[in-house]
């Protein structure tokens, strides 16, 4: 992500987008953790380089499966995406690269349901320029809300963002959030604010090749506070586990293993730590067949 000079000048890399500012900690914390369920996932690529993913998942406590194809392909210079789910939601996702502006992507990214007609629209926009990065992000839907967000590199080695949400309909300002994250090679500190009450810090640290370990702290002015920690080890070149650990002492694990190329298997388990004798208890299988 960044130069290891200690010069003040800006980074190399443009900034990711908001929603993954802290987003080492969210996937150490919340992947290959898939509790009280049964997934199956395939992914295949055609020879026209068409990719091809297909997902099905049978929840512990429901009685049918849910499922997902999702497409993606490019053409004309235009980068297309399109899932469809059970719920008969139709998602389609169009990006466009370095054509207004060098550096620039605009993606446009909406949702149909048969039943309900058009259910959101997105415009999002990212720009990396030579002195400039920034990496800005506009949302609609149908309801009237407008959804904005962008960040900013200051400096080599920092991350500035902020977004918030307006209700045209209203006329009223809903979440406004602000963040700002240090990043190093091996060390990604993150901080930020909802709403001027609602705080949450995370730290990502990589102490070396076969280590990650994170942790994520909230407090709001109710003074309600969460606490997680995770941790990851490789045990070897084809095999990881993982566990976590929050307040309330759930305990999750997992193991994910590599079984032969393009099949790996993830089993999970969720642990009541503060209520052993409970049936609360949840276990979980994942296996990922790519061609």
């Amino acid at each position: 992500w960044c130069s290891k000079t200690t010069s003040l000048r800006f980074s190399p890399m443009p900034p990711p987008k908001f929603a993954d500012l802290n987003k080492s900690v969210s996937d150490l914390l919340n992947d290959d953790f898939g509790f009280g369920a049964t997934k199956l996932v395939l992914k295949s690529k055609a020879a026209n380089g068409t990719n091809f993913k297909v997902e099905g998942v049978k929840a512990a406590n429901a009685t049918v499966a849910d499922g997902s194809l999702e497409t993606k392909f490019a053409y004309a210079g235009v980068a297309v995406k399109e899932k469809w789910s059970t719920n008969n939601d139709v998602l389609s996702e169009f990006a466009v690269a370095n054509k207004y502006l060098p550096g620039s992507k605009v993606t446009a990214e909406f949702v149909f349901n048969p039943n309900k007609g058009l259910d959101g629209l997105k415009l999002k926009v990212k720009n990396d320029f030579e002195k400039d990065h920034v990496n800005s992000s506009l949302s609609v839907n149908n309801s009237g809300l407008v959804s904005a967000a962008s960040v900013f590199s200051l400096g080599s080695k920092y991350f500035f963002g902020a977004s918030t949400d307006y209700d045209t309909s209203k006329s009223a300002l809903g979440n406004t959030k602000f963040a700002v994250s240090y990043v190093e090679s091996d060390l990604t500190v993150t901080s930020s604010i909802t709403n001027g009450s609602d705080v949450e810090g995370t730290i990502f640290h990589v102490p070396n090749k076969s280590v990650a370990a994170g942790l994520k702290f909230t407090w709001n002015q109710s003074n309600n506070t969460g606490f997680e920690v995770a941790g990851k080890y490789k045990l070897d070149g084809s095999s990881f586990v993982k566990a976590k650990i929050s307040k309330e002492l759930n305990i999750g694990l997992s193991y994910t293993s590599s079984l032969t190329a393009g099949v790996s298997l993830t089993l999970a388990a969720l642990v009541k730590g503060g209520d052993l004798q409970s049936d609360a208890h949840q276990f979980g299988l994942t296996l990922t067949l790519e061609q």
